[in-house]
């Protein structure tokens, strides 16, 4: 018999956990503004975002030649390859069923996840990807989320300032919850990478996240319609993000970041799935 742990480990270590927060954050926002969203864009972003995931996994600082591809490749598991195939299979299906006049605004996300992973160009005279660059990390992930989860299902929409206004605010909290991911990791991460704990200690990190907290709360109160369903939902999200900011240590649970972390973006869905069907 498989154990619990086998699965829920298999879950997470595999970014099914990960893609699944991400879809909720899209379903997040079509109930924010009430309105339609691009179809199948949450089943997209499932199944992109286990992809690009995927892509991290195998090709991290690999050189852009097909023998190193294939030395990647081959060094694979048959579990990544078919989780991969997989999220190759799923993009591609409700990629087309979306039709390619909308994915053109996944155009720098994509660019960013690929040099996030292979370092394409050269900065300072060396080629370096995103994910080593001193402090570019964190800010380069927030915004992939934010274009994924709030501009590409809500672009028919882009000119309306309310729409920015959830830009800013997911990118705020994208960045508070990839903290306890970089304070677990602050002795394992090269001190190159300057990631914000390293750079300002685990305490003024906490800090920095909880400023953005408030402002990701703040700018709740400028999008119109204003409604007590937003403003509840948004509060507990910062409650709890601030909760697990506080707690947050370096020798943190094995699931405290990778599992109860990005939990937070499913149990947002489903606390305004519950004011919308019961309040």
């Amino acid at each position: 018999m498989i154990k619990p742990t086998k699965i829920l480990d298999f879950y997470i270590d595999f970014n099914i956990h990960v893609a699944v927060a991400a879809a909720c954050l899209v379903l997040v926002t079509q109930a924010h503004f009430e309105i339609e969203i691009i179809e199948f864009s949450p089943y997209f972003i499932f199944f992109s975002t286990l992809l690009g995931y995927q892509f991290i996994r195998i090709f991290n600082n690999c050189k852009c030649n097909i023998k190193t591809i294939r030395s990647n490749l081959k060094k694979q598991t048959p579990t990544v390859l078919i989780v991969s195939l997989l999220s190759i299979l799923g993009s591609l299906y409700f990629g087309i069923k979306i039709g390619i006049s909308y994915l053109w605004i996944l155009i720098p996300s994509s660019i960013i996840t690929i040099w996030y992973t292979i370092p394409l160009f050269k900065i300072k005279g060396n080629h370096t990807s995103l994910r080593n660059y001193p402090s570019i990390k964190i800010f380069s992930i927030a915004l992939v989320w934010s274009i994924n989860t709030v501009l590409f299902p809500l672009q028919d929409y882009s000119s309306e300032p309310q729409i920015w206004l959830e830009f800013l605010q997911r990118f705020f909290l994208i960045i508070v919850l990839l903290i306890p991911f970089d304070i677990r990791d602050i002795y394992n991460d090269a001190t190159l990478l300057q990631t914000l704990p390293q750079k300002v200690g685990v305490l003024n990190a906490k800090k920095i996240g909880f400023l953005y907290l408030i402002l990701f709360f703040v700018f709740s109160f400028f999008k119109q319609p204003l409604s007590a369903h937003l403003l509840i939902s948004e509060l507990l999200i910062v409650i709890i993000s601030l909760l697990f900011l506080v707690k947050a240590t370096t020798n943190q649970s094995k699931y405290y970041a990778s599992f109860w972390v990005e939990s937070i973006p499913i149990f947002w869905w489903v606390v305004l799935s519950f004011f919308s069907y019961y309040l």
